[in-house]
């Protein structure tokens, strides 16, 4: 029959009813009690839940007649919501179908599990599991078990539980259990034992052997006897931390050792107490109670300390407050207050609280606590019956295990660190503490210690705690909960005569107390925290324990001792000693401990300072100087480091740049007067501020930059730094309408702070300093290359550095050097230019010293190597010869006195990035007159002899230099010791195959200087030549182009006399025009030897604005050169080829400026992106050092160079055959006059002269190249003048006709043919010019119009 809907639930339902009322419970059903965790009685809190709720696990076991009545019964249940409530105390839960079985004709029963649900693996064995057996369990079996289990819940029966068991093993020989170690000790240790059962490790933990009549049972690593165990069976070790590791006895109850666990944590329970008295002397004997008061081994009172004192008036009841307790302003007000309210406090109130209050610490009126860390109950006990109560507050510390981590301010027991040093010999074992002899010979001495110390007040223990080398040093502990100096100053004296029997003492017994105060007597800060860098902190430690007057004092940071200097300073007067900071930095941040010496006890105190914070960095323009424009507005911004956040003072401001900075546009009212205007900008909730003052000027700009703004002659523009730098960059606005930088002092932070903890340092503290300072420097080494202040601040740290102690060890300087490879690299050459500028402070002749002083303090030998320094210590004997790198070689002589030397070399590549070429004989020298060719190199040695002959071998850097090279060495003194190259001592040897060997009589830092460019007493001869040589060729262009006008129509009536007047018009226009830009780039540009001490950084924007005309210009003289030479060949072999004139002209001018103009917009194009279209100094020209622009003029007036010399040469060839075709009417003089006349007029014309200029790149110091190159090159439109216009004898013969006869008034004339002209001419100083008396004529017929070669020649 089908159950009906639900039907089964109310079956189920009625069923447990019926079982709870009448208690009658088989055992299906299984209690599952809520049972209440175990508190301290006292402190129990009041639960949420109720404590006699109990659960019940009931199951029911229900027949049905098919399979239909299962699956309806499944439904019904998923049809249900549980809890089902029966009454007011009873629900159903849940219900869960977890076995179903059915009966299978072939093989009886079977039993199979719901899903969830599973069985164990013992009934899966039991009655063969149908399904397989996996991870212990299964889902169906062959039966019905008999003892009634049913299918359990899957992760019940997956829940791994793990036991631990004892084994015990009697073995003979401990062999064995030395082999049972290793075995163990081997690696991972598994073993199944079953599909449900493994053994996943095995330890030794006990190890009992026979000791004489008894036996000793010793724990293993990591495990320890308990303290009752210790105390019960007697410790063979010292008993620490409540533990011990051995015991004189086989424990009876079973036990073995135990893991070591981490210390027990110590609880802290604040415990009231109301006591009735009528005895006021009870009262006075609590006050006098010492503390602690130890109840039990885990438990011990600390502190007692009397709250609250109620006694008898006239009115009822007064209850006082003793010293540090107040009344809360409710109770005053609520009770009435006999003494006066203060801070909503007060000290007396006129009545008992009815509800138990009492007073509380001052403190807790006055602050507010976040976290509460410990269980506070209040305990009331009456003694006997009086009018006089009491509420006292005790705090109890009990050790318990550590389930939760919590730790407390308030120590219980002091400690004093003791040292006493034996007359025995110390042996590596006592550095062991698992050996015998350490655990003998400490076991002997605690039992001498014990028996020493244990009659002081408030002994508690007394632990060795190891020993040191100096004889033997033993250092123990003292722990005691009272120190009374006096009783440990007798034990003291009398310990080394109770020592005598294990060694005798020498010197006397050394005390140390460190004190662990609570917070409000360790070490103070004033002010209070936190700080922000740069703010003054002081730090007081009091010594409250001797009587009397210490007689020193030494204070450490993180276990370091501390430098006092500069802005550091102690101060001891009386027991205090304090430490004044003048300005905090973060590196001040750490763990700060006092040693105050002098008393019987030395005392030590110890104090964390965390709170310190980098103080706000506000960035801004400073000094900002604005043309007024009525409408417009001038952006005036602040910025900060996050988190803080600033404000413009006054005005309203939008923020940018995330928040981290704000901007305040100024908008110009009026500009009838110039005016100063000052804005500050504010740190928010900070008294930090800076303020930016803003000139508004009516007269013209004189400067402008994109950095430092407009400006007028003299104005000062300041801004700020680039982001994580401080300090600012000051410049100011100069005559040749350019800012020049006057102080830039943008550092970065963490540099400057390292620099200011720099003057701080010791021996002690170097490692860890030099170590950080590599860190960031090769971390933020963009920025350090690009910052001058930074680069001197490092300088300085070094130089701090180099100033501690006499040595250095080979980490430390391997550190120096990584820092200084960075700040010697060619990103920081200009960082360099501007600090040997400062003409007052020389940092590249500081850090040499330094590295000196700390080469000569190296001790280990060492090799090290960065990629551009080399670092080389050893040791030598006689003579020392070595290739220090490939461009170094260091050689000295045998000489018998050097024995056992010492010598280190440091080699830097790179240097000539840092030292100024300065030598003895001219401060100021330039770096394109005289530059550093070689590597430096450093050389020390350690002895006092000074070494008479040093040989140095160097390759040059700079090959193309071959002036003679000066051997020099830094002379720190020269230039009021700003420092120079000197030569003193040291003499040049050979130049050969670009390797430069020099002698000198002494050791220091070397290098080679040599002279590049032009020589250095070349320069004004050559700007003599080339300024008259200009003026010349100016004058002779105008003249040109002159003449050329006035009888253009008259020798251009055939389109090769045309075309060749086109090229020498256009060339003589294009060197003029060039002639007239260069004039104007020098100009500009300030050149060192007119302008000494001036700036020779050129202008961008003008500077490349006269380089691309001149670099066009030049081109176009080139190109119409080659106009005509092509115009020559065309003319001269292709003889029987025809081009109009209107095609001749177009390519010629195609030539003439196209291929120019093209050159030089693809050099601007691919130079100017990357500041490299011209020199950055001296002059307004190509760049060739950077990007090699200079090559855009070089290769195409070489290559044209070379087509025109081709060109001659064919055409000579030509020539000369025709000449010897008519030689039977010319002789042999003629032919070479001809001959000549073509080399003396093409080859200036075209320009061969300057070839010479590639000489002055070749050979830069040769004087013949340089005058022949300035002379002819200053004098192209000169040549151009006489070769291309003056010896034409067409044009001579023009200007003849026009120009008057002498005044002899003689009409006989004689006529020149187009072949030229008759020795009494008009223009007879032309011949005289020419060097010759007679003029030859190339052709006869005036007017022959014949193509020959004699035309050809003639219309040229």
């Amino acid at each position: 029959m089908a159950i009906p809907k639900h039907g089964l639930v109310i079956i189920a339902l009625l069923l447990t009813t019926i079982i709870l009322e009448t208690g009658n419970f088989s055992r299906h059903f299984l209690p599952v009690q809520h049972e209440e965790e175990h508190f301290v009685s006292h402190i129990r809190e009041k639960r949420t839940v109720t404590t006699d709720q109990w659960n019940y696990i009931i199951e029911v076991v229900v027949y049905v007649p098919n399979v239909e009545t299962i699956q309806q019964i499944r439904s019904a249940l998923n049809a249900t919501s549980f809890p089902k409530a029966l009454d007011n105390s009873t629900e159903i839960s849940d219900i869960n179908i977890t076995t179903v079985c059915s009966r299978k004709i072939e093989a009886g029963f079977q039993c199979r599990c719901e899903e969830h649900f599973a069985l164990p693996n013992s009934i899966c064995v039991t009655y063969r599991a149908c399904d397989g057996i996996s991870s212990g369990i299964c889902k169906c079996i062959h039966g019905i078990p008999a003892d009634g289990q049913f299918c359990q819940s899957i992760s019940a029966l997956l829940t791994q539980v793990e036991y631990a068991v004892d084994v015990e093993l009697n073995v003979t020989d401990i062999e064995t259990v030395d082999y049972l170690r290793s075995l163990l000790k081997s690696g991972a240790f598994t073993l199944a034992l079953g599909p449900t059962v493994n053994v996943t490790h095995i330890d030794i933990t006990t190890v009992c052997f026979p000791n004489g009549t008894n036996f000793q049972c010793r724990c293993e690593e990591q495990y320890v006897w308990s303290h009752d165990n210790c105390i019960t069976y007697g410790a063979c070790d010292e008993i620490i931390g409540d533990t011990c590791g051995c015991i004189n006895s086989i424990p009876t109850n079973g036990q073995y050792c135990q893991p070591q666990t981490a210390p027990p944590v110590v609880y802290e329970y604040v415990i009231s107490i109301e006591l009735n008295t009528t005895d006021v002397a009870v009262i006075e004997r609590l006050r006098n109670i010492s503390y602690p008061i130890r109840i039990t081994v885990d438990v011990q009172v600390s502190e007692l300390n009397i709250s609250t004192v109620c006694s008898p008036s006239s009115a009822g009841y007064q209850c006082r407050c003793e010293d540090q307790y107040r009344w809360s302003c409710d109770q005053c007000l609520q009770y009435g207050s006999c003494d006066n309210i203060t801070e909503d406090t007060c000290g007396c109130i006129s009545a008992i609280p009815p509800d138990g209050q009492h007073c509380q610490p001052a403190d807790q009126h006055n602050s507010t606590t976040g976290v509460i860390t410990t269980a506070v109950t209040t305990t009331t006990t009456t003694i006997g019956t009086s009018n006089t109560k009491a509420t006292t507050t005790t705090t109890d510390t009990t050790r318990v295990p550590p389930t939760i981590s919590t730790t407390t301010d308030s120590p219980t027991e002091f400690n004093v660190e003791m040292s006493v040093e034996l007359n025995k010999t110390y042996t590596d074992d006592l550095n062991n503490a698992s050996s015998f002899a350490y655990k003998d010979l400490r076991k002997n001495i605690r039992t001498v210690l014990l028996n020493q110390y244990k009659g002081i007040t408030g002994f508690v223990n007394v632990s060795v705690t190891g020993f040191r080398e100096g004889s033997i040093i033993t250092d123990f502990d003292i722990l005691t909960t009272e120190i009374n100096p006096s009783e440990v100053d007798t034990a003291n004296k009398n310990l080394p005569e109770a020592m005598r029997p294990i060694a005798s003492v020498i010197g006397s017994v050394t005390a140390l107390f460190n004190s662990k105060f609570k917070k409000a007597s360790q070490t103070r800060i004033i002010p209070p925290s936190p700080l922000l860098t740069g703010e003054p902190m002081k730090l007081m430690c009091e010594d409250n324990l001797n009587e009397a007057v210490m007689t020193g004092s030494v204070w450490k940071l993180n276990g370091k001792k501390i430098k006092i200097d500069g802005r550091i300073t102690k101060t001891d007067s009386g027991l205090t000693s304090s430490l004044q900071i003048e300005k905090v930095i973060l590196r001040d941040i750490g763990r700060y401990e006092c040693t105050l010496t002098g008393g019987i006890i030395t005392f030590s105190q110890k104090g964390d300072v965390t709170d310190i914070t980098q103080a706000p960095n506000i960035r801004l323009q400073r000094e900002v100087n604005a043309k007024c424009k009525e409408g417009e507005t001038q952006p005036l911004q602040c910025c900060v480091q996050s988190p803080y956040k600033i404000e413009w003072v006054g005005v309203d401001s939008t923020p940018v740049d995330g928040g981290n900075c704000i901007k305040y546009d100024y908008e110009f009212e009026s500009c009838s007067v110039a005016k100063e205007i000052v804005f500050i900008c504010k740190v928010k909730d900070q008294s930090n501020q800076d303020q930016t003052r803003l000139n508004v000027f009516i007269d013209d700009v004189v400067c402008n930059d994109h950095l430092y703004g407009d400006g007028q002659e003299g104005d000062i523009s300041s801004i700020q730094c680039d982001e994580g730098l401080a300090g600012f960059k000051k410049a100011q606005c100069q005559l040749s309408r350019e800012w020049k930088l006057l102080e830039d002092t943008c550092i970065v932070a963490e540099i400057n702070e390292l620099l200011i903890a720099s003057a701080n340092l010791n021996e002690e503290t170097v490692p860890d300093f030099v170590a950080n300072l590599s860190m960031i420097v090769r971390n933020e080494q963009t920025q350090v290359s690009d910052s001058p202040a930074t680069i001197s601040a490092i300088v300085d740290i070094i130089g701090n550095i180099a100033n501690i102690g006499d040595e250095i060890s080979a980490s430390d300087i391997k550190d120096v050097l990584e820092t200084v490879d960075v700040i010697i690299g060619d990103d920081s050459r200009e960082s360099w230019e501007f600090l040997n500028a400062n003409e007052t402070r020389n940092s590249s002749s500081s850090l040499l010293g330094s590295l000196e002083t700390l080469a000569s303090g190296l001790v280990d030998e060492v090799n090290f190597t960065t990629p551009r320094i080399i670092l080389n210590s050893t040791t030598f004997n006689n003579s020392f010869m070595a290739n220090l790198n490939s461009s170094v070689f260091l050689e000295l002589p045998d000489d018998p006195n050097l024995i056992n030397v010492f010598i280190t070399t440091i080699t830097f590549p790179t240097l000539n990035n840092v030292m100024p070429a300065r030598n003895s004989s001219l401060f100021n020298t330039t770096s394109n007159e005289t530059v550093i060719n070689a590597a430096v190199v450093l050389v020390q040695i350690n002895m006092n002899e000074t070494i008479q002959n040093v040989t140095l071998r160097y390759r040059k850097l700079n090959k193309s230099l071959s002036q003679v090279p000066q051997c020099v060495f830094w002379n720190f003194t020269l230039f009021n010791n700003l420092g120079g190259w000197d030569d003193e001592g040291c003499t040049f040897v050979s130049d050969i195959n670009d390797i430069v060997t020099c002698n000198c009589n002494h050791l220091t830092s070397f290098s080679i200087l040599m002279a590049t460019d032009i020589p250095p007493g070349l320069g004004v001869a050559l700007d003599i030549i080339t300024y008259v040589g200009v003026a010349i060729s100016l004058a002779s262009l105008v003249i040109c182009l002159i003449i050329e006008g006035y009888v253009w129509k008259a020798i251009t009536r055939n389109s090769t006399a045309f075309m060749r007047h086109v090229s020498i018009i256009n060339t003589a226009l294009s060197l003029l025009i060039a002639n007239i830009c260069f004039i104007i780039g020098a100009s500009i540009a300030n050149n060192p030897l007119e302008n000494p001490g001036e700036n020779f950084v050129v202008p961008v924007g003008p500077c490349s604005t006269a380089t691309f005309f001149m670099h066009f210009f030049y081109l176009a003289v080139f190109f119409w050169m080659l106009v005509s030479g092509l115009l020559l060949f065309y003319r001269t072999v292709m003889v029987f080829s025809h081009m109009s004139r209107s095609t001749m002209l177009g390519i010629g001018f195609l030539l003439g400026y196209g291929c120019p103009l093209i050159i030089a917009v693809i050099t601007v194009a691919v130079t100017a992106p990357g500041n490299g279209y011209i020199r950055k100094d001296e002059a307004c020209w190509l760049n060739w050092l950077e990007t090699h622009a200079l090559l855009a003029l070089v290769i195409p007036a070489l290559l044209i160079v070379s087509i025109n010399l081709v060109i001659v040469i064919v055409v000579l060839f030509k020539m000369l055959r025709r000449g010897v075709g008519d030689a039977a009417q010319t002789d042999e003089r003629h032919t070479l006059v001809v001959i000549l006349r073509c080399v003396v007029i093409l080859t200036p014309l075209f320009g061969l002269t300057w070839a010479l200029g590639i000489g002055t790149m070749i050979s830069s110091t040769n004087k013949g190249i340089h005058i022949a190159f300035a002379f002819f090159n200053s004098l192209q439109g000169f040549f151009i003048l006489v070769f291309g216009t003056l010896l034409d004898s067409k044009i001579r013969s023009i200007l003849s006709r026009k120009i008057p006869t002498s005044s002899t008034g003689s009409n006989n004339t004689t006529r020149s043919t187009s072949g030229g002209i008759a020795s009494h001419s008009g223009l007879s100083w032309i011949n005289r010019l020419r060097g010759r008396r007679y003029m030859y004529h190339v052709s006869e017929a005036a007017n022959s119009r014949s193509n020959g070669a004699s035309e050809s020649f003639s219309n040229i």
